[in-house]
């Protein structure tokens, strides 16, 4: 199944022309990435399903995991050697179908977001997102303990329910994305505000855009928000957008494919501290981690790196009726403060 969805994604994101809006002025310049790098694979073999990776936005050269369903709630601290750094609990939560996660930063702290989103069948009601601090690992070594939840975001889509296994976080708009996996594109953008204070009642998804990517496995903002990488089975797509820019009007212009390092199952990736590496791990054990660096092409050393990298442009998906613009962002690189102070104040389920 995991192959033919692999051809799938190659065939469908290589035949891709240009197309959507011209770009504007001030866009980011693209990056040249180099070819993939095995870094290591996971000493901790009790992280077999490795379906969400997040870097850490305390440590360098700290990761985090989790487990496919099946698992208990918990996440996993790795290095780049792979060497494993500690074992975290999420105490009160359920581990249903944990897809994927993400990591941010505001005024008040490091968060990592764990995302409670697989629905195969397609059937489930709602669906759910858990906000945690992350955990300082001042010494070498594996720590072992708990996380806090600061925020419980129980939601559901507003066009019904679908599988999800991919999600990312734009501190600055305090918005979550995801993006639903189907077969064939287009597949749906959904955004779902980060409420400044935890309730009962549903929050509600909605699409803002439609990408001609089938088979989404995961996602990831780049912490300056410029930049957000896409992932399948097979190649990634990357989009990028405008200082001021929201991401409903990024998606509509083509994204560029990336080649990727073959992965048993590949369900991850997430960007590094410096918003221009990517990092990818894949399910089974031991766990592989792969980078795959930024290069410049105007060093030669640099530019037989480059070598073999594909480049193609992604067309947009249909344009479709969607929900209102996202607050346009004024400086990416800055998280709200209204945000910051809304996870100031620890909620608990």
């Amino acid at each position: 199944m995991v192959k033919s969805w692999i051809a799938a994604a190659v065939l469908l994101l290589g035949a891709g022309g240009p197309g959507g809006q011209a770009p504007p002025p001030n866009l980011p310049p693209a990056i040249a990435y180099g070819k993939a790098r095995h870094l290591a694979d996971l000493a901790n073999r009790r992280v077999n399903e490795s379906s969400g990776l997040a870097c850490s936005r305390i440590k360098k050269d700290l990761f985090w995991t989790h487990n496919d369903s099946g698992d208990l709630p918990r996440v996993y601290a790795f290095d780049r050697e792979g060497k494993a750094r500690g074992v975290f609990q999420i105490p009160n939560v359920k581990a249903r179908d944990w897809e994927d996660m993400a990591s941010f930063r505001t005024a008040t702290g490091a968060y990592l977001v764990l995302a409670d989103v697989g629905d195969n069948q397609g059937k489930r009601k709602s669906c759910t997102i858990y906000l945690a601090k992350e955990p300082a690992l001042a010494r070498p070594g594996r720590a072992v303990g708990k996380l806090d939840v600061v925020r419980t975001i129980r939601f559901k889509y507003a066009d019904g329910p679908r599988n999800c296994e991919a999600v990312a976080v734009d501190p600055a708009s305090r918005t979550i994305y995801l993006i639903g996996k189907t077969g064939r594109p287009p597949c749906g953008v959904y955004a779902l505000p980060i409420a400044k204070k935890g309730g009962k009642a549903l929050a509600v998804a909605r699409r803002i855009a439609a990408l001609n990517v089938p088979v989404v496995t995961a996602m990831d903002i780049s912490p300056d928000g410029q930049r957000c990488i896409v992932l399948t089975y097979g190649p990634a797509v990357e989009y990028r957008r405008a200082p001021g820019e929201t991401w409903q009007s990024a998606f509509k212009r083509p994204g560029r494919t990336l080649g990727m390092p073959h992965r048993r199952q590949g369900e991850s990736i997430c960007y590094g501290p410096d918003g221009k590496g990517l990092y990818l791990t894949s399910e089974g054990a031991p766990a592989p981690l792969w980078s795959v660096p930024p290069v410049d092409p105007k060093q030669p050393d640099d530019a037989k790196k480059a070598e073999g990298v594909n480049d193609v442009q992604t067309p947009p998906g249909p344009q479709s009726r969607v929900a209102p613009a996202i607050p346009p962002l004024h400086r990416a690189t800055q998280p709200t403060r209204s945000l910051a102070r809304s996870l100031s104040s620890p909620t608990r389920r």
